[in-house]
């Protein structure tokens, strides 16, 4: 599993599902995670869900200094159907994505963050959607070649995802009301600035863009309860 410190308390990790379960299995999954996993009929989905939130559990209790075993978190949906960890507990901020073979896990114990991720390779439609973008970031996608301009595109739309998540605010919030600025790192939207990593990552088979968006201190954010 790699992973990376984005800056002080701030880590994600990524792994392939198939080496999260065999690393860390699924016991520590609670009674919840278990039903909704029986409830996909897709095996890959599940695989990815499951995955996920073993991962998950694992680097919560990192965060915490294993205070808290993995089995032990519980977790609740805020309005926008952001997980938050339930009163009681450590408060740590935490996200998941995944993609086609490739799951991710970010935690932050001082802000709120935010993470997606999407396969590049493998992809049949590659046309960007322009009319999600603004102006900037309509000049900043067309400096690039043609054959860097689907990555491109990738790297701006995980990082609005990853802001949406962040935020709480998820598909309710315009993606033209947030712009990214790839040069500093920067993201603007309705709720203030945010801090916004943007990677590309290589596994033996595929290629992938992430982002993690982490809200600065004083900035607004939409309660998840």
């Amino acid at each position: 599993m790699a992973s990376a410190t984005q800056n002080v308390g701030r880590h994600f990790a990524y792994a392939r599902p198939c080496d999260v379960i065999r690393q860390l299995g699924t016991d520590t999954l609670d009674e919840a995670e278990r039903a909704r996993a029986d409830r996909m009929t897709d095996s890959v989905r599940r695989q990815h869900f499951t995955a996920g939130r073993a991962l998950l559990r694992h680097r919560l209790s990192c965060v915490v200094e294993h205070a808290v075993r993995p089995a032990s978190w519980r977790m609740a949906e805020g309005l926008y159907g952001k997980p938050s960890i339930v009163p009681g507990l450590p408060h740590v901020h935490f996200n998941i994505s995944h993609a086609d073979g490739l799951v991710m896990v970010a935690t932050s114990p001082t802000a709120p963050v935010g993470i997606d991720l999407e396969r590049v390779t493998g992809i049949q439609d590659t046309s960007p959607a322009l009319d999600q973008l603004t102006h900037r970031e309509q000049a900043w996608l067309h400096k690039h070649g043609e054959a860097d301009r689907w990555p491109a595109f990738l790297q701006l739309w995980t990082a609005k995802e990853a802001v949406t998540k962040a935020t709480g605010l998820g598909c309710s919030v315009d993606f033209n009301d947030i712009e990214i600025d790839v040069a500093s790192g920067r993201a603007r939207c309705p709720d203030g600035l945010l801090d916004v990593d943007l990677r590309a990552v290589k596994t033996s088979d595929a290629t992938y863009c992430l982002s993690v968006a982490c809200m600065q201190t004083g900035t607004r954010t939409q309660s998840v309860s």
